[in-house]
């Protein structure tokens, strides 16, 4: 799309439309620099007054970010994430025309803790199906993930969890999660954590636990998920 002073649309508007959809379509990619502004308002025969409106609106809507000295840069794609809405991560990364995957690290069936027996009402001497994930959104990893589901939950063995949404597979055999109750706080990533996502140790991670209840108000799972917190956008 071309600038244009004869319509009513602001030339402003204009500029910020046609960075958005170059920012959208690729033409323009994560973490790209922007030409200056002298640069953009040479090119599109505008102020820089314009290009600053511009980059601004764009800064607000979470597509560029400024750095002092350094420059405008296109902001890495984050996930918008709902904290109170049960989820799956595949329909999070579908949202955003995003690629979801998962590698599995673990799954095995394990001895419940005290407090995992209380929390999912276990009978005595029952085990906990114990599954442990990296979640990738477009081949890079973005979340350290852990479930815990009963024993009753060992069909999950005969399931390729690789690559897959954890939630369709339950759904094929009738079990729906409908809500969740979440606690959030920030950890730091620990050597191991910071190989396996592939980020410094140390590195800030948001530490997300869940209990999710089925539709029968059931807790079905424990989930604790390693976010790399700077890869999405959370939504109260």
């Amino acid at each position: 799309m071309e600038l244009n002073n004869t319509i009513a649309t602001p030339l402003y508007k204009q500029l910020e439309e046609k960075l958005r959809q170059e920012i959208e379509t690729g033409e323009r990619p994560s973490g790209s620099r922007l030409p200056t502004e002298n640069e953009l308002s040479e090119t599109y025969h505008v102020s820089r007054v314009t290009v600053r409106k511009a980059l601004a609106g764009l800064s607000e809507l979470g597509y560029l970010d400024r750095k002092s000295g350094k420059g405008t840069f296109v902001a890495e794609k984050k996930l918008q994430r709902s904290i109170t809405d049960v989820i799956s991560f595949t329909e999070m990364c579908n949202m955003m025309d995003a690629t979801a995957g998962a590698k599995t690290l673990k799954i095995a069936l394990e001895d419940p803790t005290e407090r995992e027996i209380t929390e999912m009402s276990l009978k005595e001497g029952e085990k906990i199906l114990v599954i442990e994930r990296i979640r990738y959104m477009d081949d890079e990893p973005v979340i350290l993930e852990l479930n815990k589901f009963p024993e009753s939950f060992s069909f999950l063995f005969g399931e390729n969890l690789n690559n897959t949404s954890l939630f369709e597979i339950l759904k094929k055999h009738n079990i729906i999660l409908d809500h969740s109750r979440k606690t959030l706080d920030i950890v730091f990533a620990s050597t191991q954590e910071a190989k396996i996502l592939g980020i410094s140790k140390g590195y800030p991670l948001l530490r997300i636990s869940s209990k999710i209840h089925d539709t029968d108000n059931t807790i079905t799972n424990l989930c604790l998920q390693l976010c790399i917190g700077d890869k999405f956008k959370f939504i109260v």
